[in-house]
């Protein structure tokens, strides 16, 4: 790398102002990071890739640097921000970045609406767009070690300073072919998706099995490792698994013993958690959450409209040249028959595109013909 490409690793206060300088003249910015997230609950932020025409900027927050400031900064300033499958770096940024870098691009996004997968990786985009093939050999690296070698700060280079280029040819067929506003209406519920006030039950496989008193044991229980895990900044099937979970839901033990005696459950466990858990499980107040409908089985009728509604999906995919899964998953038209809130399909480019046929073939049918009781 040379030029244009030059990485330049960022570990000074002095060398943040003369990144911080190149940053503010960039007319747009590509970022990615890496994390570590193997022991803790949050992800362990090592290092922020930033390209501009100047370079690649390596920042790394583990040395002393006024991160904060580069924080705010990328948070008030109008640069488009150049990102590839954004969701995981929206959620390591966030404790520095107040909100979400904005204007948000996700060039995943755009992919999937020039009818790539909806799920296609940085280094294919690459090869597509620049013909580049990129060097994946340092994949499995530990971003948390310092020094970072030549070899990890080249790799992460590579992350951004092809993400310009790509976008550049994107935006032309995204503007070529009307879908800029379909881009930006997507990157729109993305910034607004963070998960964080996601219940902690629904995090727990297998829960909505539950039901009665067993449901709301469990979800205290959720509630109560979810808030350990925090403080403890330690994964939550390191303080106690799914599995395990849902069978103290079930047997809802009384005394140490019993829990003591519960295949799989670890005796550090029962010393450490044993009379919380078992206060819990005896607590007479709970109550169960609201669980989300769960989808009814769907009588012939019901399969034979499923079916109509998917190869509509897919016809009206190929002629808009986008990701039939993007444009509607098998849940969200199984929601239209049984939801009682409106799929993402009846709102936006979507609906323009097939969302508006759907409801119009669903509003044929009665609900009674289409899910078994």
């Amino acid at each position: 790398m040379s030029g244009a490409e030059a990485v330049r690793l960022v570990a000074t206060r002095a060398a943040c102002a003369e990144a911080l300088e190149a940053i503010e003249r960039a007319p747009q910015l590509a970022i990615d990071t890496e994390f570590m997230r193997v022991d803790t609950y949050y992800p362990r932020f090592c290092l922020l890739q930033i390209a501009t025409p100047d370079g690649a900027w390596c920042i790394d927050p583990l040395a002393d640097l006024d991160l904060p400031a580069l924080g705010a900064w990328l948070a008030a300033t109008r640069q488009p921000k150049l990102m590839h499958a954004a969701r995981q770096d929206l959620e390591v940024l966030g404790p520095l970045v107040t909100g979400t870098p904005q204007p948000l691009v996700d060039t995943q996004i755009a992919a999937a609406l020039l009818g790539l997968s909806d799920q296609i990786a940085y280094a294919a985009v690459v090869e597509q767009y620049c013909g580049v093939v990129i060097d994946k050999s340092q994949t499995r690296t530990d971003w948390s070690q310092r020094p970072l070698s030549a070899e990890q700060l080249r790799y992460a280079a590579l992350d951004v300073i092809y993400l310009p280029p790509v976008w550049e040819a994107m935006a032309n067929e995204l503007e070529t072919q009307g879908k800029m506003s379909w881009l930006e209406e997507e990157c729109a519920r993305l910034r607004n998706g963070r998960d964080d006030a996601v219940p902690a039950w629904q995090r727990v496989k297998g829960l909505t099995q539950l039901e009665g008193r067993a449901l709301a044991v469990a979800a205290a229980l959720a509630e109560w490792r979810e808030d350990l895990a925090r403080s403890a900044d330690r994964p939550r099937n390191w303080i106690l698994r799914d599995d395990l979970l849902l069978l103290l839901a079930r047997r809802q033990p009384q005394r140490i013993a019993e829990l003591a005696e519960l295949q799989g459950l670890p005796p550090a466990t029962v010393r450490r958690h044993g009379e919380r858990l078992l206060a819990i499980c005896s607590d007479p107040a709970l109550s169960s959450p609201a669980l989300p409908p769960r989808a009814p089985r769907l009588t012939p009728e019901g399969n034979r409209l499923l079916a109509e509604c998917q190869q509509l999906v897919r016809e009206r995919a190929a002629a808009a040249k986008v990701a039939p899964t993007l444009l509607a998953a098998r849940r969200d038209l199984e929601q239209l028959f049984w939801g009682e809130t409106p799929p993402r399909f009846a709102s936006g480019w979507r609906a323009i595109v097939v969302g508006e046929e759907l409801l119009a073939l669903r509003g044929r049918h009665r609900r009674e013909d289409l899910c078994q009781p």
